[in-house]
């Protein structure tokens, strides 16, 4: 008799046990479905920078000395960087570039000119990124501080073995929250090359 009744314990444990299995399951399952990833919808990419209300708050010149900072770093790694890196580095660094690109002509001209800058395996050396931000407002968007930034940022540095500097006009969508900055989106970008007497 004790022995059916081990048995029936026993079962019921079992029971027990894949119910509970199956319910942590279900629990996991609608878990999962309440943290999405983020996805970007395409027809409204780039809409930041152009649905961001005008404002003329500036910030701060310690504000701004950040930002400047911060957008120096960003240039520096991202607009034009070293041949030396590895190609998945750079295709991970050329795509988000050509993901914060408002514009459908920046985008193909940015394309086109780094298709061509790095043409036939060229050999660039980033020596050098200056920035200089010409104003920098901040405005609220969808409950959040968000920037925009007029911009020149200058990089120099050799591509095969010639000397280059290239000045970058921009105007990009920020954050800047306890001195760090982030870029969003670039609404526009222009840029030229200098000779040694600019």
């Amino acid at each position: 008799m004790k022995r059916w009744i081990s048995c029936i314990i026993t079962g019921v444990l079992i029971c027990c046990s894949l119910a509970g299995c199956s319910g942590d399951n279900k629990k996991n399952d609608s878990s999962e479905d309440s943290v999405k990833p983020l996805v970007i919808d395409s027809e409204s990419y780039g809409s930041l920078y152009e649905s961001l209300p005008d404002s003329d708050v500036s910030y701060t010149d310690e504000e701004i000395d950040d930002i400047t900072e911060g957008i120096n770093d960003w240039a520096g790694s991202t607009l034009l960087v070293d041949s030396s890196l590895d190609k998945k580095t750079r295709d991970l660094i050329d795509q988000g570039l050509y993901e914060s690109i408002v514009s459908e002509d920046d985008l193909e001209k940015v394309k086109s000119d780094r298709e061509s800058f790095y043409a036939d395996d060229a050999e660039v050396t980033i020596n050098q990124t200056k920035t200089a931000v010409a104003s920098a407002t901040v405005t609220r968007y969808n409950n959040k501080d968000l920037g925009r930034v007029r911009c020149e940022t200058r990089i120099s540095g050799t591509r095969n073995g010639e000397d280059f500097t290239r000045s970058y006009q921009m105007i990009l969508v920020i954050s800047y929250k306890d001195g760090v900055t982030a870029v969003y989106e670039i609404g526009k970008i222009e840029w030229e090359e200098l000779s040694d007497n600019n």
